[in-house]
């Protein structure tokens, strides 16, 4: 398989109406966010989780979203990726985000509070390193991977380029200890689900990061060819 695989599905309801703006340069940029709901295996119990995701869509495809009922409570379908941003803080120091990136959405025909929710991750990508497993406090073992999915496209004239998203992967129970070994560079596929982590920096600020949750992890032959020039 190769490398850069990168598709997010989304199946929710719209927490508000969706904002349409545009950017000092004309880019339309449409931002709204899904609510759902999904039934997980937290500990050995079965339990009904919610998620919350913000979500961005560009150019004609956004104006196009924009003029359909993206109001609040509309049941909608989103088809994106995983985009990855960096930038210098206005305090000092470098900052980072995982998006996601709408490609297509679509108005779902039926009543808003008989939504499945959805909420799907698959990427292929390396890894930026060695990889060390931990404990929880309750004892349950847990890993953390940090996967590069380079995306390889052609801009505007013509030229070659690409862009590596860097996305954290976490990985519990018998799947972390089945990829403790796991040493950079190494391909893999991951398939799971998309979450918001709080936490609070070294100055107090409060934090939110998006990262995937792994329920499967496939690993691939290794090709240095295909890995990432740099790492995150």
């Amino acid at each position: 398989m190769a490398l850069g695989l990168n598709r997010v599905t989304l199946v929710g309801r719209l927490v508000e109406d969706a904002a349409l703006r545009y950017t000092p340069t004309g880019m339309a940029v449409l931002e709204g966010t899904l609510h759902g709901q999904e039934e997980l295996f937290v500990g050995d119990s079965l339990r009904m989780v919610e998620w919350y995701h913000r979500f961005e869509q560009v150019g004609k495809a956004a104006e196009y979203s924009a003029e359909r009922a993206c109001v609040k409570g509309t049941p909608m379908v989103l088809d994106g990726s995983l985009e990855y941003s960096e930038w210098e803080a206005p305090e000092g120091g470098k900052r980072s985000a995982l998006k996601v990136k709408a490609l297509q959405l679509a108005v779902l025909d039926a009543p808003a509070d008989a939504v499945p929710g959805l909420n799907q991750v698959t990427v292929s990508g390396h890894l930026a390193r060695d990889v060390q497993l931990r404990h929880t406090a309750a004892k349950e073992p847990v890993l953390e991977l940090r996967v590069g999915v380079t995306d390889r496209f052609r801009n505007r004239q013509g030229q070659s380029q690409e862009k590596t998203h860097w996305m954290d992967v976490v990985l519990w129970r018998h799947l972390a200890t089945a990829h403790q070994d796991a040493r950079k560079g190494t391909g893999v596929v991951v398939g799971g689900r998309l979450f918001n982590e709080a936490w609070t920096d070294r100055d107090g600020n409060k934090r939110l990061s998006t990262k995937v949750e792994a329920r499967s992890v496939q690993v691939l032959a290794r090709s240095s060819q295909d890995a990432p020039a740099n790492v995150a």
